[in-house]
């Protein structure tokens, strides 16, 4: 990980948003009125990040020397998982990502979330959480990454052996 220089900060509404990058992530953003965009990417490119400046959306509004470090980037905190939703870990005593809900885009009995969870302990491995909430039933799953990566390729497998070419000529 790395570390941001000292920015200028006069608090004025910035004008030019910078991409602040390495090896070819975007890692965050600098945002800087038009007198300290130079400033800002000189500084940065001290550190060895690259800085492209560019305009702002008219509805954005950010002060000159606001930065946004984004959670996956190299930049971000070192202490959370790239994956991790940063919301309120330490009272959880867990990293969490955010929860995918499983959408059909039909009527099913059950509604389900994923998410990957870790205990806060330094030796605490990842598992995958698969919940589902059904009328008065709920229930829970957690899976290794290990069972997960073999699940995901058994259900391919099942998948590829249930699809409408190989059954009912092409019907569901």
């Amino acid at each position: 990980m790395r570390t941001l220089p000292t920015l200028p900060v006069c608090g004025e509404p910035a004008t030019v948003r910078i991409e602040l990058c390495t090896a070819g992530s975007l890692d965050a953003c600098a945002y800087a009125c038009a007198p300290h965009a130079h400033h800002v990417t000189a500084e940065v490119a001290k550190v060895g990040l690259s800085a492209h400046p560019g305009g702002m959306a008219a509805d954005v509004e950010r002060s000159c020397g606001y930065v946004h470090v984004f959670p996956t980037g190299n930049l971000a905190d070192p202490s959370h998982p790239r994956w991790c939703d940063r919301d309120d870990c330490q009272r959880r005593g867990q990293h969490r990502s955010p929860a995918s809900h499983l959408d059909t885009n039909r009527p099913e009995t059950f509604d389900v979330d994923v998410c990957v969870v870790q205990a806060l302990h330094p030796a605490a491995e990842p598992t995958v959480n698969l919940s589902s909430v059904g009328g008065n039933a709920a229930a829970c799953l957690i899976l290794s990454l290990r069972q997960t990566r073999v699940l995901r390729y058994r259900l391919a497998n099942l998948l590829d052996a249930a699809s409408p070419a190989r059954n009912n000529g092409g019907r569901w």
